[in-house]
């Protein structure tokens, strides 16, 4: 495993270990942490978080999973405590795994929009989940949806999308979001300029939520694309969908109260990020002798392609790939996999949790990137989103 990627492991691990003893997180300046927290204590977390098997897993599996987990996270665990990065392939999976279970990077289901405040993996961030759902995060949960073919579903879908004008009916995606739709469902669609028409079948569902059985569906008719657009760093990955009602639909949820383009959310000038979107099942290539993605999917109590919110922090600023030419992406730590793509990125702790960018990916513990809005604003803005 790289090297940079596992230094991020050690600054994650590190600044949980922190967080679980002071009840505040603050990422770590270069290098790995002097004093990383001790594998036992970091151990006894996981632990304590993967005491029972989730619903409808084999118990059986379920523990051997968990005692493979466990083996390979104290191996990896005792390196890092001791400085060393020279982890072997399931050592590195494991600490992967490790900042989901132990409340560092978790990913939370929802359920009416809200985090089961005894779900095992809250770890620290049970105080800032409670100022959330006081500022009204359920509302910012519904107005996101997943996006999907005809007959979509938790299994069958190609991303996420969020209701930004309730009047005009205009959703925010990814454009490699709509461009999967087309390659991967056959969706058809007609260009007319810098806007597709959809002729096939596309639609939102705002529900999608593991807990319940409703749905809230609208369908996708237009597409309108920014100047510059493109998928991931090739352009500016952004798109806005009109939407229409089905005969069974109901009301429009209230769109997300505030897109801003405020330039400090470019910079890291805040303390934690959140977003909200529909993570699929991972595919992890690098482990050896364990099967990781059964690991991951006991920790994700096979529950996915739902809704879930995962909270993180800023990790880079504009720029900071090397196939970011347009200066328009920053980078994020928040646990997420594909279905995620399209989900805003949020200021979750501030007043009108305001959205400042627009997931489109990343590589599992290293870095997620998300489209800025202060480095896309203007081209957005001309398309339909309101600043």
């Amino acid at each position: 495993m790289q090297q940079e990627r596992i230094r991020h492991l050690a600054k994650l691990l590190a600044a949980g270990g922190r967080a679980r003893d002071a009840q505040a997180e603050a990422m770590m300046d270069g290098g790995v942490a002097a004093a990383a927290a001790p594998a036992r204590q970091t151990l006894d977390v996981v632990e304590q978080a993967l005491s029972a098997p989730p619903d409808g897993v084999d118990a059986a599996k379920w523990r051997a999973a968990r005692e493979q987990l466990l083996t390979h996270a104290r191996n990896g665990l005792v390196k890092l405590q001791r400085g060393d990065l020279q982890l072997a392939a399931d050592e590195g999976c494991a600490m992967e795994a490790v900042i989901i279970s132990d409340g560092t990077r978790p990913s939370f289901l929802l359920c009416d929009g809200e985090i089961d405040p005894k779900d095992p993996f809250i770890g620290p961030w049970d105080g800032n989940i409670a100022t959330a759902q006081a500022l009204g995060i359920a509302r910012l949960a519904a107005a996101v949806g997943r996006i999907q073919p005809q007959h979509g579903h938790a299994s069958r879908y190609v991303g996420t999308g969020t209701l930004i004008d309730r009047d005009a009916g205009l959703i925010l995606t990814n454009y490699h979001v709509i461009e999967q739709a087309q390659h991967n469902y056959g969706v058809a669609m007609t260009r007319d300029g810098d806007r597709l028409r959809v002729d096939g079948w596309l639609e939102i569902d705002f529900v999608g939520e593991a807990c319940s059985l409703r749905s809230q569906r609208f369908r996708i008719v237009e597409v309108a694309l920014p100047q510059g657009y493109g998928s991931t760093f090739a352009g500016i990955d952004a798109a806005v969908a009109r939407i229409e009602p089905l005969p069974d639909s109901p009301a429009l949820p209230d769109p997300a109260p505030l897109l801003s383009a405020e330039p400090a959310y470019a910079t890291g000038a805040i303390s934690s990020l959140a977003l909200i979107g529909f993570p699929a099942q991972p595919a992890l290539q690098d482990g050896k002798d364990v099967d990781w993605n059964f690991v991951l999917r006991v920790l994700f109590g096979n529950r996915f392609g739902v809704k879930r919110l995962a909270p993180g922090h800023f990790t880079l600023p504009l720029g900071s790939h090397a196939l970011d030419q347009g200066r328009r992406a920053i980078g994020h730590d928040a646990t997420t996999f594909g279905g995620a793509s399209g989900a805003l990125v949020m200021s979750w702790l501030d007043d009108r949790t305001p959205s400042f960018a627009l997931h489109f990916g990343g590589t599992t513990g290293a870095s997620n990137y998300a489209l800025s809005f202060a480095a896309s604003h203007q081209a957005l803005r001309a398309i339909g989103a309101r600043f």
